[in-house]
This record gives structure tokens, C-alpha cells and sequence, in this order.
């Protein structure tokens, strides 16, 4: 009995292993659909965010985030910008980054809860938070060297109408992912 449920551990350990990785790589990918508007590179990394969140949740997701963290400050090109290792952590776009993990959590907290899948209205709120947040918190990054005026009018107000149409996107995304999951 006890070398199945070993055998069981196991084989979640590696579905969420690949689960992981799989993040990791949507995370990737989507910093690199990037547009240059300022000091701030208009990405898809706050949609990835907030949908790894909601698909694995609190703690798998914020481990995919924290893994594709890891990699850029590592030295590896994965981040929009082509600031990576210890200089990703002064560039302008680093209070987006460190909040990643944060919005992370939101999203998988939030969708652990139920505001995810077929709740279309609470998945919407759960992925527009999780993109303000980032929003939000990178602006108050910015702001020590730019000033609160400027950081808002750069690192805030150009990406609230992104971050509705990542929350309906990402919202779209997984009530898709529960319409496939019920069959």
C-alpha cells in the first residue's frame, strides 16, 4: 500500500513538473510578444502571469513564476526587455517583475476560490486584478526615479486598457480550459 501511494506522489510530482515547465515557456513566449511604448515595453508577461495563477493555482503557480524569474536573473534572455541577470533587478521594468509572483498568488488564491472557469465575471476580476497589481506595483517601482507624475503617466495609465483586454483574454482562456475539462 505504501508503494503506490509513493508511486502516486511520484506521478503528481512529475504532471506538475511538466505543468512547470509548460508555464514557464507560455511565460517566455509571452515576454516576447513586446512592444516598445517607453521605459516600459508593452508585453503579454501580465496576461501569463495571471493565467498561470488561475491554472495551477497558488503555489505551482507562483513556483512557475519564481522559475522563470530565476532563469532571467540567471543571465538567460527570457525577459521583454534585454536587461537580464543582477541588471533586470535596476532596469525600469523591475517592479513589474518583482510583483510577478505576487499577482501570482492573487490570480491562483482568487481561482482557488472559485473566481475562475465558468464564473466568467469573477475569472474577469481575478485576471484584471492580477494585471493592475503588476501595473500598479511596477508604477511605484518607476516612481523613484521618474516621480509619481511621470511614473503614472509611463508606467500606469498606457497599460490599464492592456490590462482589461488581457482580463478578457485570460478570462476567455479559462473558461475554455473548463468547457475541455468537463468532457
Amino acid at each position: 500500500m505504501k508503494v503506490l501511494a509513493q508511486n502516486r506522489t511520484r506521478a503528481f510530482d512529475k504532471k506538475a513538473v511538466v505543468k512547470c515547465a509548460a508555464a514557464v515557456a507560455l511565460l517566455i513566449a509571452a515576454s516576447k510578444v513586446s512592444f516598445a511604448i517607453g521605459p516600459v515595453p508593452l508585453t503579454m508577461q501580465t496576461f501569463a502571469v495571471a493565467v498561470v495563477g488561475a491554472w495551477l493555482g497558488t503555489r505551482q503557480g507562483v513556483a512557475a513564476v519564481v522559475a522563470y524569474l530565476a532563469l532571467g536573473f540567471a543571465g538567460l534572455p527570457v525577459f521583454a526587455t534585454p536587461l537580464c541577470g543582477p541588471a533586470a533587478l535596476m532596469g525600469p521594468t523591475a517592479g513589474y517583475l518583482v510583483s510577478f509572483p505576487m499577482a501570482a498568488a492573487i490570480s491562483g488564491l482568487l481561482a482557488e476560490r472559485g473566481w475562475t472557469g465558468k464564473r466568467i465575471f469573477a475569472s474577469f476580476i481575478n485576471q484584471y486584478a492580477s494585471n493592475i497589481f503588476i501595473v500598479f506595483f511596477g508604477t511605484i517601482w518607476l516612481s523613484a526615479t521618474l516621480g509619481v507624475e511621470k511614473a503614472v503617466m509611463v508606467g500606469f495609465v498606457p497599460f490599464v486598457i492592456g490590462a482589461l483586454l488581457k482580463a478578457i483574454l485570460g478570462t476567455a482562456v479559462l473558461y475554455a480550459k473548463a468547457l475541455s475539462s468537463r468532457k
